[in-house]
């Protein structure tokens, strides 16, 4: 009987493990601690929560809701459970676990405090999901109808969603640059509001207090780091740290500063958290050398679009000549536990490699085609268990200088 129940939890874990690969689309070099400067303007915002335009919101009728449950019993409750209470039959491999609706207890929206979400904050986790979990961006996959139905189904499995939403904090107008001086008052506010007691002194989650925070759950939580950018669930824009900063995180430690920072307070402390990122410790920062060393080859004779789908690669065997410069744009889902797929090339493993290169954001490596041979492409990431990732192969053919000249 254990060897029975442990084979169907290996199956479970191999199934939800699939599962998440397919709805999700949106997600190691360098330790050093710097000091704070001036970071660059933001870049234009990528599945951002903050910047997320919601579309207007049908009328909640019993249709609607009905479609809701049949959207939420498709794709939803194997994580959430039947009764959003996060117990899906996923659940238990999941990390973080999923929201358990019924408890009304919502982290990510625009209001502050322990207060209600709007439907537009609802609307917008489900259509964004949670960078670094394996909350997907679902507006890749289901409608705009069917996400608002999604949320009108969620707030009847939850009557404590359907009290009076809070009212959503307001920001005021968002800085056009950030500059030194900026980041200067920022990292005094920081200090000031005792940000460090959980964060640290340099932000790096490794505050006092960092060891013994609980959830609402009474669970282990730990401060985030704000060198890792791309953990940032919500999205790493200066907009995304500002609101986090005025309303808090329900259900965590974090609380609202909206009484106690002013809006232009709220920004300066924004724009210090926002410079403390370090790209170079994201997934996908890619080796190196290989890096280097394509770049010094000049303009590749073959480019390469290559996808990563449901632990399979696309195309699955690529071909080439013995010779030519060859550059694979590489492009990963996000694996369903915070990072992405990476690729490698047996025999071309210190020409051709990237490790875990981030959800949506495409990576490239270039490198010459000088061993003719068939090779083995793989994910250079142990991102799952099971049959999945040990199957996840493709095949390079390099064919000899004088075969390609067919």
């Amino acid at each position: 009987m254990e060897t029975e129940r442990a084979g169907k939890r290996g199956a479970s874990a191999a199934l939800c493990a699939l599962g998440i690969s397919i709805a999700l689309f949106a997600m190691v070099s360098g330790c050093e601690r710097r000091e704070a400067a001036a970071p660059a303007s933001p870049a234009p915002p990528i599945l951002s929560w903050s910047h997320f335009e919601v579309p207007p919101e049908p009328p909640s009728t019993p249709d609607l809701v009905a479609d809701g449950q049949r959207v939420f019993n498709e794709n939803c409750a194997s994580c959430h459970g039947p009764r959003g209470e996060g117990n899906g039959r996923c659940a238990e491999f999941l990390t973080p676990g999923p929201r358990n609706f019924v408890a009304g207890i919502l982290r990510f929206k625009s209001t502050p405090g322990a207060d209600l979400p709007t439907d537009a904050d609802l609307f917008r986790t489900v259509s964004l999901g949670l960078r670094g979990t394996p909350m997907p961006p679902w507006k890749f996959l289901l409608s705009d109808r069917d996400r608002w139905a999604v949320v009108a189904y969620i707030k009847t499995l939850a009557p404590a969603l359907n009290g009076p939403a809070g009212k959503p904090v307001e920001l005021g107008a968002e800085p056009q640059q950030i500059t030194p001086q900026m980041v200067a008052d920022g990292k005094q506010l920081y200090a000031d509001a005792g940000c460090a007691t959980c964060h640290g002194d340099e932000g790096y989650g490794d505050g006092p207090s960092a060891d013994t925070l609980l959830d609402s759950a009474q669970m282990p939580i730990r401060p985030r780091n704000f060198h890792k950018g791309f953990e940032f669930k919500r999205g790493h824009t200066l907009r995304d740290i500002a609101l986090t900063i005025t309303t808090g995180n329900n259900g965590t430690p974090m609380p609202s500063f909206r009484e106690s920072l002013d809006p232009a307070q709220v920004w300066d402390v924004a724009a210090f958290v926002y410079g403390l990122d370090n790209p170079r410790l994201a997934p996908g920062s890619g080796s190196m050398s290989a890096v280097a060393q394509g770049a010094n080859l000049g303009h590749p004779d073959v480019v390469i679009n290559l996808r990563e789908r449901a632990w399979r690669y696309e195309p699955a065997v690529i071909q080439v000549t013995e010779g030519q410069i060859v550059r694979i744009n590489f492009q990963p889902t996000d694996n369903g536990l915070g990072a992405g797929h990476g690729l490698a090339i047996d025999g071309y493993d210190k020409d051709a490699f990237i490790n875990g290169a981030l959800v949506g954001r495409p990576k490239s490596v270039t490198f010459k085609a000088d061993k003719p041979g068939t090779f083995t492409f793989y994910c250079a990431t142990q991102c799952s268990t099971g049959s999945l990732h040990p199957n996840m192969k493709g095949t390079l053919v390099v064919l000899a200088a004088n075969e390609g000249k067919h």
